[in-house]
């Protein structure tokens, strides 16, 4: 914690060098102006809002470990490695992509062609990830297979482009054969219908998934029921809730209530959350798995991809301007992780605590409490007790969102 909250990159890489050898196992990525590429542009935005953005605002990072450590410090005086990284495609992105490969390419006006050509570029690896974990539930019913393969090869073919062709022609095709490209297809579906009968693997996305929602909706009733209460009781009530209901403290969401407490619907991630939207229902399913994919990719940086590269870089390419807005208002200073347990120790780029308190004491005090050794024994009892059950208090949740917004279930 004293490395990732240093006050400056030096500071951090000192204290590192100091004590390296009593976390041996722990890797940690900064954020950095200078220091390795991770082999494509993190961050892009395109001419018509489409970005893509990784968990840093910088396009570099510094790494720490005991072996680059060890490189750097060596006579050589540098340190090389091999990286792995992908850029994944949400719902929305993937299907645009998928509708430009069939011909129609006015679906999407705007900067669907720019993104094509960006995508489909030597140096640019991408994959589905987002869009088969959002569509899992899609898959109990054998009506949606058709639609699923679809995207699916879409994807096989973008990983099959024949770069060369479309250099000299502009045609769109794969250096492989069109036989090739559906067995493919066929095995990256039947993988994907495999994963869909993964009791523990859904049960494990639908924690994740509920989490979120919990806050969404709870955010969204705070906000509709009384939009001119003082900001001090509004967090004041979601940060009771995230810790007597939930069980559970996620940063970014509490951030992101912050900023709706305050601005209401002109902040733009919750623009159709608000009493009567024909939308609500739809609009926190989708809030919901966007924030669902930002901690996947958090998750990623942890992932060992078993072919000697030190260090794995995703990011993410979405069309959804207020997603956007909250990966660029939430960036990452650094993520510290055991590669023993994979999990994740987040660093943020601000004040956390100023911007969820608002700097209001009361609120600030009620926060900071909850990370006492009292508050975080209780969550744990009340995540590990029968009382826990997201399912049942979303159900609660839901109906009063309906009674509050006046928008039936």
């Amino acid at each position: 914690m004293e490395i990732g909250n240093a006050n400056s990159l030096a500071e951090s890489l000192m204290l590192y060098k100091a004590c390296h050898q009593l976390i041996p196992e722990y890797k940690l990525i900064f954020s950095s102006a200078k220091g390795p590429y991770p082999g494509f542009q993190s961050n892009k935005k395109f001419t018509y809002g489409a970005s893509i953005r990784s968990l840093f605002n910088e396009e570099n990072v510094l790494v720490m470990d005991p072996q680059t450590l060890e490189e750097m410090y060596s006579l050589k005086g540098s340190s090389t490695f091999k990286i792995d990284y992908s850029i994944a495609l949400d719902n929305q992105a993937l299907s645009y992509l998928q509708s430009y490969i069939s011909g129609r390419k006015n679906d999407h006006k705007s900067d669907l062609e720019e993104v094509f050509k960006f995508v489909v570029s030597k140096n640019i690896r991408v994959d589905s990830l987002p869009y088969e974990i959002e569509n899992l539930d899609n898959l109990n019913n054998i009506e949606n297979f058709p639609k699923v393969y679809d995207k699916i090869y879409g994807y096989e073919f973008l990983k099959a482009f024949d770069h060369r062709r479309f250099e000299l022609t502009g045609e769109l095709g794969t250096n492989i054969s069109k036989g090739a490209l559906l067995i493919n297809t066929d095995n990256h579906f039947n993988a994907l219908i495999s994963s869909s009968k993964d009791e523990g693997f859904r049960m494990g996305v639908k924690e994740r998934y509920n989490q979120i929602y919990t806050y969404l909706l709870m955010m969204s009733i705070i906000q509709i029921k009384s939009p001119s209460r003082s900001l001090k009781n509004k967090l004041l009530d979601m940060l009771g809730f995230a810790n007597d209901r939930v069980g559970k403290i996620l940063v970014r969401e509490l951030i992101l209530a912050s900023e709706f407490f305050a601005k209401g619907t002109n902040f733009r991630f919750f623009n159709k959350i608000h009493r009567k939207s024909k939308n609500l229902w739809s609009a926190l399913n989708g809030m919901t798995w966007d924030l669902f994919h930002y901690r996947s990719l958090e998750q990623a940086v942890t992932f060992d991809m078993d072919n000697d590269e030190r260090y794995f870089f995703p990011g993410i390419l979405t069309y959804d301007k207020g997603f956007i807005e909250v990966m660029e208002m939430t960036p990452l200073k650094a993520v510290a992780f055991s590669t023993e347990k994979n999990i994740p120790i987040l660093f943020y780029n601000q004040d956390v605590v100023s911007k969820i308190t608002a700097q209001i004491p009361e609120v600030y005090s009620f926060y900071t409490d909850l990370y006492s050794a009292k508050k975080i024994k209780e969550r744990e009892e009340l995540r590990e007790s029968f009382k826990h059950d997201l399912k049942t208090l979303i159900s609660e949740l839901e109906l009063e969102l309906s009674n509050v917004a006046g928008v039936p279930l």
